[in-house]
C-alpha cells in the first residue's frame, strides 16, 4: 500500500511537472512572438529625440533599450525619469488589450532602458503590482 502511494505521489508530481511545463512553453512561446513581431519595426522613432532600438526579454521581464540622441548635458535627467516613468505607468496600467496582453505574456514586467551612446542614464521597471500602487 505505501508503494501504490508512493507512485501515486509520483504520477501526480509528474503530471502536475508536465502541466507547468506546457504553460511555461506556452508562455516562452507567446513572448517570442511578440519580441520577435516587435522587432521587425525597429528602430523606432519614439520622440524628436528617443528612439526604440531593441527589445529583449529575461525571466519573464521584457526589455526595452532606448537612444536619446542628444548629450548628457542637455538632459535633466531626474526630470526626464519622472516624466517618463508616469507615462509609462499610465500606458502599462491602462486596460487596453493590447497592454493587457503584455502583461499577461511577461508577468514579470516590463524594464524601460534609457542610453545615450552607450551610458545608460536611467531604468524604469514596470510590474503588474505597479498599477495597484498610487
Amino acid at each position: 500500500m505505501k508503494s501504490l502511494k508512493t507512485v501515486s505521489a509520483i504520477l501526480i508530481s509528474l503530471v502536475l511537472c508536465s502541466c507547468d511545463s506546457s504553460k511555461n512553453t506556452e508562455l516562452s512561446r507567446l513572448q517570442e512572438t511578440i519580441i520577435n513581431e516587435a522587432k521587425k519595426m525597429l528602430p523606432v522613432k519614439i520622440d524628436a529625440k528617443t528612439n526604440l532600438i531593441d527589445i529583449t526579454k529575461d525571466n519573464d521581464l521584457i526589455n526595452y533599450k532606448y537612444v536619446i540622441d542628444s548629450s548628457k548635458d542637455e538632459v535633466s535627467i531626474p526630470d526626464t525619469q519622472k516624466m517618463t516613468t508616469e507615462s509609462l505607468k499610465t500606458l502599462y496600467c491602462s486596460n487596453s488589450p493590447e497592454v493587457k496582453q503584455l502583461r499577461d505574456a511577461f508577468p514579470n514586467g516590463v524594464s524601460h532602458n534609457y542610453y545615450i551612446h552607450d551610458e545608460k542614464l536611467f531604468s524604469v521597471l514596470l510590474t503588474p503590482a505597479s498599477c495597484t500602487t498610487h
